[in-house]
């Protein structure tokens, strides 16, 4: 049953996209990754100020000035308004976009958090923004390894379990994942026609399936590589879309250029590498621009006279540099954020110290990695399950993108220029990246052998090429349903093609190419793995860490709502744990858990306290251990007697240290 929040939420979603759709002449679909958009920077901005249920208020707010707005209306503005929304939502791309994300909102709403990426980080990161109400404080965020990932695809998830105010359900982070991807495809309903409910649903189909083309991670897990391919390809398209329907000049640009701005300025907040993405696409931008600035030219189309036309142009220079300065305002103030919270990752700081120094050089594996990044990407599919007809290669998918812009050009779906373009773009773009992820395996990820296995190989080449797959893919099949009815427009072809055959020939390609399995599991078939996962996160969580989980639970202090609460464990010096730390932080989340492995039977008193000051922690735990843990700890433990199995708050007063008992001071 809905929450009154969640009643709230989607009352304010469906207004604001009204709104968008009515002031910008846009149909739904078009506007509602606008929308999330904007969204995910408002939310952003409450998540500084530790205030993210703020948004109810926001709401409340909107919803409040359109009932407002509407009722000082005459009658004849208000019965229009009302015609308009009805017009709008009984689109057949928004009755299909909405069978689309209710389906798999309901579908996936028992999904638990199974993938290790997400234990790591993903799921730990949101469950933490649940419960603080915004991003932690300094050295408080609960993945000290992965601190700087940007918080973009965090916050609408954040936002869908807001929507259970009470309780944390992993089924709805999911949701929420789920539709910041889908709602970047959607505007590939926009040419839907007609009310044909087999097409429907069957386009709708086409869109949960069409990522399985050539990734799989995002069915099961939360990557983030392919939510920055679903808005990479929304943007490659948007850029090429200038056919608006009846308004002023100043709304068109204004949709133009700020739906562009907003894409990119979420895209860097998706993942620290979403300005790679960012700066392929202000050049595909760039160069589009000049491509129908010489097009036009070339076909003789009268220019404005002297100083309109300057003024114009410099409209339209002063439009790009905004275009460019939102996602280079978003990058920056998030790493400013990141340097003063101290949040940073072991990837970035690899990468800069391989940059800086050298500390690092080429992996040894050097040849071994290029043969199995060669094997990979000319041999292996991109299904980890054999789909039904076609397995694409990450080279067969390469050329395959490469042929079908030769045939749009052909078909004259795209003008010769930018045929050309988008040709040589999409060439450059994959060869350059392909090599950009073959350099981070050789360098960054030198250590990281399993990439040696074909296997390995393909899953890297699959997740981190996904931007370029997919989001070319996407931007190819809305050129393709924008213009292929053109050809079935003949009198000799039945009336059904003639509406639908652009349709038919998208859901064809999908049921060619796509990965069925991991979609149905990702929908519905994970249904039968839940008790499965559930069990294996359990089996993670020793005796140990069940110990320190039930003392965090039951202490006095409220450690879920401190700015920055952070607790160091100290485990015993045997056998590394590390997969159990991941697990056991993910089970913690909010409270942050850094670890120290200790020989408790010769460790210096003074050498721990320069551990503990290193972790930046404000409590101490120490689990059950055989040595004594007296002799390291009593000297600074304010009772004088240390005891492990117990939370102390550590009191740094610059020279002194002590180790005072959470349940003492209450």
């Amino acid at each position: 049953m809905l929450s009154l929040t969640a009643v709230l939420h989607i009352c304010f979603a469906l207004v604001c996209i009204l709104w968008l759709a009515g002031y910008f002449k846009a149909s739904l679909v078009e506007v509602m990754p606008v929308f999330i958009c904007v969204l995910v920077l408002v939310l952003y901005g409450l998540a500084m100020l530790h205030h993210l249920s703020w948004i109810d208020e926001i709401a409340g707010g909107v919803i409040g000035l359109s009932v407002v707005w509407i009722a000082s209306r005459k009658k004849e503005q208000r019965t229009e308004t009302f015609r308009m929304c009805l017009r709008k939502m009984g689109e057949p791309s928004f009755l299909t976009a909405v069978l689309l994300l209710l389906a798999v909102v309901l579908c996936t709403s028992g999904k638990v958090v199974s993938w290790w990426d997400d234990i790591n980080f993903w799921a730990a990161d949101v469950k933490s923004l649940y419960y603080l109400d915004g991003f932690a404080g300094k050295y408080g965020n609960v993945a000290p390894e992965f601190g700087d990932y940007p918080p973009g695809g965090q916050l609408i998830k954040w936002w869908f379990l807001h929507f259970d105010p009470r309780d944390f359900r992993e089924g709805l982070a999911f949701a929420g994942y789920y539709v910041m991807n889908l709602v970047f495809l959607l505007p590939l309903l926009r040419g839907l026609k007609g009310r044909n409910p087999i097409v429907m649903v069957l386009m709708a189909a086409a869109l949960w399936f069409f990522p399985s083309i050539a990734e799989v991670y995002g069915y099961d897990g939360f990557c983030a590589d392919l939510t920055m391919a679903c808005i990479y390809g929304g943007f490659l398209w948007a850029v090429t879309d200038q056919e608006r329907e009846a308004g002023d000049a100043g709304n068109r640009e204004l949709f133009y250029y700020g739906r562009l701005g907003l894409y990119l300025g979420v895209l860097v907040l998706v993942k620290s590498v979403g300005f790679v993405w960012a700066l392929f696409g202000l050049l595909f931008l760039v160069l589009h621009r000049r491509s129908v600035m010489e097009h036009r030219q070339r076909d003789g189309v009268r220019m404005e006279a002297g100083g309109r036309e300057r003024h114009r142009q410099a409209g339209r220079m002063k439009a790009l540099l905004l275009t460019a300065g939102l996602p280079l305002l978003m990058g920056v103030s998030w790493m400013l954020f990141c340097l003063l919270m101290r949040r940073i990752t072991k990837t970035t700081a690899t990468a800069v110290k391989y940059m800086t120094t050298d500390e690092y050089g080429i992996s040894g594996y050097t040849r071994e990695f290029a043969a199995a990044f060669l094997r990979a990407f000319v041999s292996s599919p991109l299904h980890k399950e054999r789909s039904i007809v076609i397995d694409l290669t990450p080279l067969g998918l390469y050329l395959c993108v490469c042929l079908v812009v030769i045939l749009f050009y052909k078909m004259h779906l795209l003008p010769e220029k930018t045929g050309r373009l988008v040709l040589g773009f999409s060439m450059v773009s994959g060869a350059v990246f392909y090599g950009i992820i073959f350099l981070a395996h050789i360098t960054i990820f030198a250590t990281e052998t399993q990439y040696l296995e074909p296997s390995g190989m393909i899953s890297s080449i699959e997740r981190y090429g996904a931007p370029f797959t997919i989001g070319t893919l996407l931007f190819l099949a809305a050129i393709w349903l924008r213009h292929g009815d053109r050809f079935f427009i003949k009198d000799r072809l039945p009336h059904f093609l003639q509406c639908y055959g652009a349709c038919l020939g998208f859901i064809l390609f999908v049921a060619l190419t796509a990965g069925y399995q991991v979609g149905y599991h990702g929908l519905i078939g994970y249904r039968g793995d839940v008790g499965i996962c559930l069990q294996e996160r359990a089996d993670m969580i020793g005796a140990d860490e069940m110990q320190f989980l039930k003392v965090l639970r039951s202490s006095p202090m409220p450690l879920e709502t401190e700015d920055g609460a952070r607790v160091c464990y100290i485990r015993r010096g045997d056998a590394p744990r590390w997969v159990n730390n991941s697990y056991l932080g993910y089970e913690a989340s909010p409270v942050s858990v850094v670890y120290r492995s200790v020989n408790l039977e010769d460790a210096p008193t003074d050498w721990m306290v320069q551990e503990i000051r290193a972790s930046h922690a404000g409590y101490l735990y120490a689990e059950e251990t055989e040595a004594d843990a007296g002799a390291v700890f009593d000297e600074i433990t304010e009772t004088g007697e240390f005891a492990c199995g117990v939370l102390y708050r550590i009191v740094d007063e610059g020279g002194m240290l002590r180790l005072v008992s959470v349940d003492d001071q209450h």
